[in-house]
């Protein structure tokens, strides 16, 4: 499960590592966004394309779909297994974002402990993440209907991350991540998430404080090793 993100370099390191442009609206391209404790249904930065070319901006982490009267307790995961094929997501499938982002955090239980262990995940060679999204998005110019938001797609986790969480976000190469981005197809976008994603070799892991815990914690250290 993603449920907690890092987010700190400033859009034109992320652009520039993906190897697009894409134009502002959010913020200056060279601001560091300096957040480290992203929750989820707070505006989140991403890249997303329009019929004017790529727009780096924010939206809501959840979405619900309007006709959904019992809506899941958690919106802000879309599964790979389900994506592309069910009908839940089947209105904001062809809308991708990508959310550029530093790491994320998962929570362990710890033998004889009532409270989690955090730990903050990150790639092995401290590049930036790239984690595809789906979602529902207003048009520039347009007043929102309120339902806008997006979610991050997950994969099963696999190898030593299985003793962290059993799911993870899935995230994409530079080049494959551009290719989410474009209009190739919706089965040639399935196939980037079930074949694409990064391998766990890739990744890196370790404790942080507990202070992560909190959505109201901020700062760098709390993705510092906590031992």
């Amino acid at each position: 499960m993603c449920g907690r993100l890092a987010q700190y370099r400033a859009a034109q390191k992320y652009l520039a590592s993906l190897g697009l442009d894409a134009r502002p609206l959010s913020r200056m391209a060279g601001e560091n966004i300096e957040r480290y404790n992203v929750a989820p249904h707070s505006q989140v930065d991403l890249i997303r394309p329009t019929a004017d070319g790529y727009i780096w901006t924010t939206e809501k982490w959840g979405w619900t779909p309007a006709w959904d009267s019992k809506p899941a307790r958690r919106d802000i995961n879309a599964t790979r297994e389900k994506a592309a094929r069910s009908k839940y997501f089947r209105q904001i499938w062809p809308h991708r974002a990508l959310v550029c982002a530093d790491g994320w955090y998962e929570w362990c239980a710890v033998d004889g402990e009532k409270t989690k262990q955090p730990y903050y995940i990150r790639r092995a060679d401290d590049e930036p993440l790239f984690l595809p999204a789906i979602g529902q998005f207003s048009d520039a110019g347009m007043e929102p209907s309120g339902h806008e938001g997006f979610r991050i797609i997950t994969a099963d986790s696999e190898g030593g991350m299985l003793d962290v969480h059993d799911r993870r976000p899935v995230v994409l190469g530079a080049e494959d991540a551009r290719q989410w981005l474009s209009d190739i197809g919706s089965k040639a976008a399935d196939q980037l998430l079930q074949e694409r994603a990064l391998p766990v070799a890739e990744f890196a892991w370790y404790p942080v404080s507990r202070a992560v815990g909190s959505v109201r914690n901020e700062g760098k250290g709390l993705i510092d090793p906590s031992c």
